[in-house]
């Protein structure tokens, strides 16, 4: 893309308790401008959290509202667009149904965010905003931070220390899912705030003793209800993007509302019924936080979902440096993980090193992009933590482990991926059947069997786990792929392990792959 152009696309995005859409002229990531923004308030995620479904009666609704988006769309003839839905189809027991009414009824194609995607899509505008706050003022807000960030359905907990993503897990505990946990009589008991206090403490007390040992300075609160808890506080965020305060405001609000109804804390600040009601859930989670993360300033985070998607979408089709960055924080995190079970950075990362000079050799005619080999990236990283269990079986475990872990920026279905790659990281060809590889869509099939395919190469080539094979460099010649290096050591092992899994590169690649000392 040439650097002077900007992008004109839309962004819709399908929420628990809004209905909303962004228009933009997108030049980079400092320079997005909104040509159109509208907003409606809609009770989709409080029916599928009663009901575990949306009606069809909400559908036809729904499809009325993305319709006359959609004309929208073409006032401005914005030709380019995406759809993205969280926690209100992602909970639905019909959300197959509904994704097919929508598309018949609309057009357009919705993408579900899984819980960990939409956290990492807030975290990338968040981290790319206050990165650029903190460069402009001296790095007032210190180094270490701890994101938390409540959505209807859960909450994200992210630690970033000294411009490194070092932790991060996803909690069952968002807003909508605590007003539902209580029946509206419980709700109205005088004892609720109390049982509420008690019921979050339970849930996130296993998560307190990994993030203390962090020892964060600024805790970071972003989401539709650190907006709300904001505008109590009289700080308006959305116009001027975050409000930076100590703990005790927060505390002392806290002493204000913690033991107050709904409706005296709607009368009292003018805010609306829904707006109230999430109220008491949100500040009692900042409360827990608070009595364990004893942080020296906070800041409440104005942006919006929209926003971030907005941003990333933009910085991902203009193949921003962000893109790459966060990529790169990923795989840092992943290695943390790692090393929690079984983990040898040196394997991994000559792994690493070979499969991208591998891959960028016969890029043109291997159909893989940069995701897919992200995604190898991280099976290279995990692909041993299931020794932690046991030696026996190795590659299940590592394929279970896998798939029960919080992995920051891929979705469910990249995950299974991971795992699979990691599955048959040294033996088996994966068939139909195989209860690793059947849970794989189509698409996903092919993409894996290419990955395991230079995954077993690059396995072999450091065997012997002493990284003997140095200085590769890797071409096509005709039908064949020419793998050379230069070592002083003796690589028959390495020779004839990459031998074996060449049949396997030859059976999915339809070319040869050659090792050959210079």
């Amino acid at each position: 893309m040439n650097s002077n152009t900007k992008m004109l696309y839309g962004i819709i995005h399908i929420g628990s308790t809004a209905l909303s859409m962004r228009i933009v002229s997108y030049h980079n990531l400092d320079d997005i401008q909104v040509i159109e923004e509208v907003a409606k308030e809609v009770t989709f995620g409080e029916e599928v959290y009663l009901n575990k479904k949306l009606s069809f009666a909400s559908v036809n609704r729904l499809c009325s509202m993305l319709n006359g988006l959609k004309q929208l769309l073409n006032d401005y003839q914005v030709k380019e667009y995406s759809v993205y839905a969280t926690a209100v189809f992602r909970e639905a027991e019909n959300k197959r149904a509904i994704l097919d009414l929508v598309h018949v009824n609309t057009g357009f194609d919705v993408q579900v965010l899984d819980m960990s995607q939409e956290i990492y899509l807030e975290h990338f505008a968040l981290q790319h905003q206050l990165r650029k706050y903190n460069h402009k003022n001296s790095h007032s807000l210190g180094s270490d931070f701890l994101f938390v960030d409540i959505t209807s359905g859960a909450m994200g907990l992210t630690v970033w220390q000294g411009g490194v993503l070092t932790y991060q897990h996803d909690i069952h505990v968002g807003t909508l899912r605590l007003l539902e946990t209580f029946s509206a009589n419980q709700r109205a008991s005088r004892d609720y705030p109390d049982a509420l206090a008690e019921y979050i403490h339970a849930v996130m007390r296993p998560v307190w003793k990994t993030i203390e040992q962090y020892h964060p300075s600024t805790l970071v609160f972003s989401g539709r209800e650190s907006r709300i808890i904001a505008r109590l506080l009289g700080w308006p965020v959305i116009k001027h993007n975050m409000a930076i305060c100590s703990p005790e405001k927060i505390n002392s609000l806290y002493d204000a509302v913690g033991r107050q109804s709904s409706s005296h804390i709607r009368q009292a600040y003018g805010i609306t019924e829904a707006e109230a009601d999430v109220v008491l859930p949100t500040i009692h989670i900042y409360r827990e936080i608070l009595e364990h993360v004893p942080a020296n300033k906070v800041v409440m985070m104005g942006t919006t979902f929209l926003e971030s998607l907005s941003m990333y979408y933009g910085a991902g089709k203009t193949d921003d440096q962000a893109i790459v960055e966060m990529q790169i924080q990923n795989l840092k995190l992943t290695e943390s993980i790692a090393e929690g079970y079984y983990y040898e950075p040196k394997h991994a990362h000559c792994m690493q090193n070979y499969s991208h000079i591998i891959i960028e050799a016969f890029r043109s005619v291997n159909g893989m992009g940069k995701r897919e080999e992200f995604l190898l990236s991280m099976a290279l990283i995990l692909s041993q933590i299931g020794k932690y269990v046991n030696l026996i079986d190795s590659s299940r475990n590592t394929w279970s482990l896998i798939r029960s872990i919080d992995i920051f920026g891929i979705s469910e279905k990249e995950k299974d991926a991971v795992a699979c790659i990691a599955f048959y990281e040294h033996k088996g060809m994966p068939e139909e059947d195989d209860y690793a590889f059947k849970l794989l869509d189509d698409s996903m099939k092919m993409t894996v069997l290419k990955l395991i395919a230079v995954f077993r190469l690059v396995r072999a080539m450091d065997i012997s786990r002493k990284q003997k094979i140095q200085d590769v460099t890797a071409r096509m010649v005709d039908d064949t792929l020419l793998i050379e290096y230069d070592t002083s050591a003796r690589t028959a092992l390495e020779s004839w392990f990459f031998e074996k899994e060449n049949d396997l590169f030859k059976s999915v690649f339809g070319i040869e792959a050659k090792l050959e000392r210079r």
